[in-house]
């Protein structure tokens, strides 16, 4: 078990609506893709982040920034100039009925994180003009980052574990159980390290034959691999039954254990992440 630099916690409260991995898991996913890049793909990777431009007019200066992007889109869709981004709302997550144990095509109904990935994908090799590449280019290393964080891809009915409050135990501040995985568990991990030192470190781990595994089966099959992580009784998510997955409402006490079983799975998770990523993007500009 990767040894903690922190005991407690101090992580901002999210939003009821909170978006996955919070920013520093965004950026350490998309970090570990442009390091697996090579030289000409990062060049490329530079090239277009350089050449966004957002409704603000503010500069995009990383890659790592451009993954963020798309959450603070979201969060400003209702506002004049932003309305573009309406449309990519329901494309960060996948909910599914609570009887489901394994996600299909048909739970997505062509608007969810797939949906998102799948486009983005095809929107970045198009060819178009550099501003609408780019802008595939972020929101793809944000769905791959999305699909990634297992309560996105949970039950509607408990908003994703947004509903699922308060978390006590005084290991986490964080507002919910779906924020406790978009980021108390991450920041925890970081300790006092920043998200680059961390994430960067995750790279070293990363052996050829989970790059094999990892590539050999499709988006679906990562949704899959989350809700696998998501429906497990230690998340403490929901109780599973013979038939369905009870939702279980209700505060959750979470102590140091939740933490020394879970810190090595959101980091491989974020691995995992990664290494799609960076194959993702250099199909596309291939």
């Amino acid at each position: 078990m990767r040894i903690l630099a922190t005991l407690v916690v101090l992580v901002s409260l999210f939003p009821v609506n909170a978006f996955a991995w919070g920013p520093d898991g965004h950026r350490i996913v998309c970090r570990i893709a442009f390091l697996l890049l090579d030289d000409s793909e990062k060049q490329e990777v530079i090239r277009l982040t350089d050449a966004y431009e957002r409704p603000d007019g503010k500069p995009t200066k990383f890659f790592t920034d451009g993954c963020i992007f798309p959450d603070e889109a979201r969060a400003k869709a209702s506002k004049p100039g932003w309305e573009h981004f309406k449309r990519f709302n329901n494309q960060h997550f996948v909910n599914l009925p609570r009887t489901s144990d394994t996600l299909t095509e048909d739970d997505c109904n062509n608007d969810c994180v797939l949906t998102g990935i799948a486009t983005q994908s095809a929107a970045l090799k198009s060819g178009a003009d550099d501003q609408a590449r780019a802008e595939a280019l972020f929101f793809l290393g944000h769905f791959v980052g999305d699909v990634h964080q297992p309560l996105h891809v949970s039950f509607a009915d408990d908003k994703g574990g947004n509903a699922i409050k308060p978390i006590r135990g005084g290991v986490y501040r964080s507002g919910s159980l779906h924020s406790v995985w978009d980021s108390g568990i991450l920041v925890v991990a970081i300790g006092n390290r920043g998200w680059r030192i961390f994430g960067e470190s995750l790279i070293d781990d990363i052996t050829d034959a989970q790059k094999t595994e990892w590539l050999s089966n499709a988006p679906i099959d990562w949704a899959n691999e989350s809700l696998a992580i998501t429906t497990r009784k230690d998340v403490d998510y929901c109780e599973p039954s013979a038939d369905k997955c009870r939702k279980e409402p209700g505060p959750r006490t979470l102590r140091r254990s939740y933490q020394n079983k879970h810190d090595d799975r959101v980091e491989m998770r974020l691995r995992a992440g990664g290494v799609r990523l960076a194959n993702e993007i250099r199909k596309a500009l291939e």
